[in-house]
Formats: structure tokens, sequence, C-alpha cells
């Protein structure tokens, strides 16, 4: 086997498939709406979104997704 036959997983593999997995949800449920997402690219996070409409919903889902980020490095 050489160095050329060894197949790597991409670093970013994890992130695509769960990007796929999103693409697919949102095609298939016509009242998707609100979509933000937060990419680590080195060592900065990049946010990308549709128009936020109801801020307040999003505000008490990112608090939601902080408290489980928080219980998850508890672990």
């Amino acid at each position: 086997m050489t160095i050329a036959e060894i197949k790597r997983t991409p670093r970013n593999a994890e992130a695509l498939a769960l990007l796929e997995a999103i693409s697919n949800t949102v095609q298939e449920n016509e009242d998707a709406s609100n979509l933000m997402v937060l990419v680590k690219i080195g060592d900065n996070y990049h946010r990308y979104s549709t128009n936020l409409i109801d801020t307040m919903s999003l505000v008490a889902a990112l608090e939601l997704a902080k408290f489980d980020v928080l219980q998850r490095m508890s672990e």
C-alpha cells in the first residue's frame, strides 16, 4: 500500500454531513424558516443566517443551545 492509496477523512467531513442533513430537512419541509449556522474556520466563528424575524424566539433557542454546550463540556 502506498501513501496515495490511504484514504483520509477530511476534517470537514462531519460538518459537511450535518449541512447535507439540514439541507434535506429544509427541502422536505415547506414551513422551514429562520436558519442560523455558526461555522468555526480556523480560530474564528462565522455566522450565516436567513432574515431573522422572531428575535426573541431566536435568543431563547440560543440560550438553550448554550446550556446544551455547557452540559456537554462538563461530561
